[in-house]
């Protein structure tokens, strides 16, 4: 049951309008479920909730917000026509739901956009409350002229009582005057004569009555006879079962009628989903299954040689020492060709703590030239030079000059050059080289 009665309202002298010879209150519910459920929850607090009686000879019109209730005519000016905007602003949106219900294709869907469209019809703007921030209008669903003849007429005021005049003092009549007895003239000669007449029938009846104490009398018995007992009362009338049966049936009706338009509003819903998400369209069929192909299987190849592990790479650290111990140890370079007509060979220094070792440069075809070693920093490079020997086949070797810094992550980039011996025990010009050193 909604919390604010609005107003209670007569049903005598007026037409409701309605559809199938209901009127629109009695299927309030679905009326404003249909609203709720197409167009928002203000849309249908804005159709107060009627409740009639049982006699059925008024209704209570209810709001089940809450906050202060104001008539329409109680609010400012501003206020006023700020509320009668937003009230055609929701009735419009009803009014268009029901148009739209009305073109469908079934007739339950029908019926409720004609109660949509009679639920529009506003009597006054008496009849518009203002319930916290929602407008709310009652006795909708009547005629404008006949909404008048709803709200019970006002008691007329009982008449004030007007004091009675006070009585008049009482006044002492006056004696009448003392009047000289006359002698009296009768006015009608035979009254005597009848006089006389009934003086004898007065003697007659007295005598009578003394002469019957003397004279014996018949004894006269005298029986009462009881009243009959009263009939015993008729017996109630039998009920009549029309009388119950017709307002089961009508209440049946009426319930079947809420039904079929709340049917009709789900069926348009579903409907309207339904064609806003369309079946997904058939798969392909799948191509026919290709035969097994007979593949001749291979022998499996055999596994690559294990890559050799990788050896660290030189590292300087981050600042100039006198402390070589870092170099301890035998470190290898990668292979080269110093000219395009020279075979390839490569480096191997091995130092001690203190930065002095030995170079052995190892040819391709084998042969071995060994010179002394030493690694010196000169700012933040690392320089490391040998010196001038025989090799192991005789031929001369020239000193090997290498410059190492260090890259961002501290390896070091090692570059060198040397003066190769030319014919005639001359030196050719620098030749430059590229190299990093591994340990071993």
């Amino acid at each position: 049951m909604a919390g604010t009665t609005l107003v209670r309202t007569t049903l005598t002298g007026v037409r409701p309008l309605g559809v199938r010879g209901e009127p629109l209150h009695t299927t309030h519910e679905q009326i404003r479920g249909v609203i709720r459920r197409r167009l928002g929850e203000r849309h249908a607090r804005l159709l107060a909730e009627p409740q009639q009686d049982d006699v059925g000879r008024r209704i209570d019109w209810y709001s089940d917000l809450a906050g202060s209730v104001a008539p329409l005519s109680s609010l400012p000016e501003a206020a006023r026509a700020e509320t009668l905007s937003q009230v055609s602003v929701l009735i419009a949106d009803i009014a268009a739901l029901g148009a739209q219900l009305q073109q469908a294709p079934s007739a339950d869907a029908r019926i409720t956009g004609r109660a949509l469209e009679l639920a529009c019809k506003r009597p006054s703007d008496d009849y518009v409350f203002m319930v916290g921030d929602q407008p709310v209008v009652v006795c909708w669903g009547y005629e404008p002229d006949a909404a008048g003849a709803l709200l019970p007429p006002p008691f007329p005021a009982p008449a004030p009582a007007v004091a009675a005049p006070p009585p008049p003092p009482a006044v002492a009549a006056p004696l009448p005057p003392t009047i000289a007895p006359v002698a009296a003239v009768a006015p009608f000669p035979w009254l005597g004569w009848l006089l006389a007449s009934a003086l004898s029938v007065v003697l007659a009846l007295i005598t009578a009555h003394f002469l019957r104490q003397v004279v014996p009398e018949q004894a006269v018995v005298v029986v009462t006879h009881l009243p009959p007992p009263p009939a015993p009362p008729a017996p109630p009338a039998p009920l009549n079962p029309l009388v119950g049966l017709q307002s089961d049936l009508g209440a049946a009706q009426a319930e079947a009628e809420k039904l079929r338009a709340t049917l009709a509003s789900l069926r348009d819903e579903l409907a309207a989903k339904r064609a806003a998400c369309p079946p997904p369209p058939k798969p392909p069929e799948p191509p026919p299954p290709k035969p097994p192909q007979v593949v001749e299987k291979k022998p499996d190849p055999p596994p690559p040689p294990p890559k050799p592990p990788q050896e660290p790479i030189l590292k300087l650290p981050p600042k100039a020492t006198n402390d070589y111990s870092f170099l301890k140890g035998c470190w290898r370079g990668d292979s080269f060709r110093y000219t395009p007509r020279h075979s390839p060979g490569h480096h191997t220094y091995c130092f001690d703590e203190h930065g002095n070792g030995q170079l052995v440069f190892v040819w391709q075809n084998g042969t071995t030239c060994r010179a002394p070693a030493r690694a010196r920093f000169q700012g933040d490079t690392l320089q490391i030079a040998d010196a001038d020997a025989t090799c192991s086949d005789g031929s001369a070797w020239t000193q090997d000059r290498l410059l190492c810094r260090p890259d961002a992550s501290g390896i070091a980039q090692c570059s060198g050059e040397t003066n190769l011996p030319g014919p005639g025990g001359r030196r050719n010009p620098a030749t430059s080289f590229t190299v990093r050193l591994h340990r071993r």
